[in-house]
């Protein structure tokens, strides 16, 4: 939560807060499943077992201005690395004149304003427009506002990916194997495959001669006919 004074400011210079928030990768892959199975949209997703661990103390800053993430409390602790990489060591401004004068100072700072005009220290500014960001963050803690019942069933749900999960990779893993087998018999069937066209050129070759010889017995066969006739005829002719 954060203190209603500066609602708009955060809301302006933390682009993550509607992003979602998850203990583990696991966690992470169960949302987006739920999020595919409902056909609800996308979201981003902070995973914290993946978040760098990186230095959050307090800092001196231009003129004694608060840092915005140091102005942020928590509902748990272990959230709060998720914020630093939201804000990082963003700074809070009362106007642009002052936020002016510290971004663009000695050293470069990113600066928002009450007012939510925001200085990067690329040299970009953005601000202005008739609606103002806001109530991105409560001044207050929201209380559980997920039923036992409605929990209960995501945990169901998760526990089903989880087991779908791992029944894919088994089945990939399986298919994978049996794609290593088949690679390995190429060889062999190409040369099968070979030895079975040669089988063939010598059977079309087989028969190819068959059939002459055929051709050339028939013929013989016709003369010898021929010759039978010619001779029964000289003798009945006597």
């Amino acid at each position: 939560m954060i203190d209603d004074k500066y609602d708009v400011a955060v809301t302006t210079a933390c682009g993550a807060l509607n992003n979602l928030v998850v203990d583990t990768v696991e966690q992470g892959q169960a949302c987006i499943e739920v999020l595919r199975k409902g056909n609800v949209g996308r979201a981003s997703i902070m995973v914290l077992e993946k978040l760098p661990t990186r230095d959050i103390a307090p800092v001196e800053t231009p003129e004694g201005v608060p840092r915005l993430f140091d102005l942020i409390k928590p509902k748990e602790g272990k959230f709060a690395q998720a914020f630093y990489k939201g804000l990082f060591n963003t700074l809070v401004a009362e106007d642009l004149q002052q936020a002016q004068r510290i971004g663009y100072g000695k050293k470069r700072w990113r600066v928002v304003t009450l007012g939510g005009q925001l200085i990067d220290p690329s040299g970009t500014m953005s601000g202005g427009g008739a609606r103002i960001q806001k109530g991105g963050m409560s001044s207050k803690f929201s209380g559980e506002s997920v039923e036992p019942a409605v929990l209960l069933k995501y945990e169901e749900e998760l526990v089903t990916a989880e087991a779908d999960l791992v029944a894919l990779q088994s089945a990939k893993k399986q298919v994978e194997a049996e794609l290593v087998s088949i690679k390995k018999r190429i060889p062999e069937v190409e040369l099968a495959t070979e030895k079975l066209q040669m089988d063939l050129d010598t059977s079309d070759a087989r028969v190819t001669n068959a059939k002459e010889r055929l051709r050339d017995v028939r013929f013989v066969r016709c003369q010898w006919k021929g010759k039978r006739k010619l001779m029964l005829s000289f003798l009945f002719d006597r």
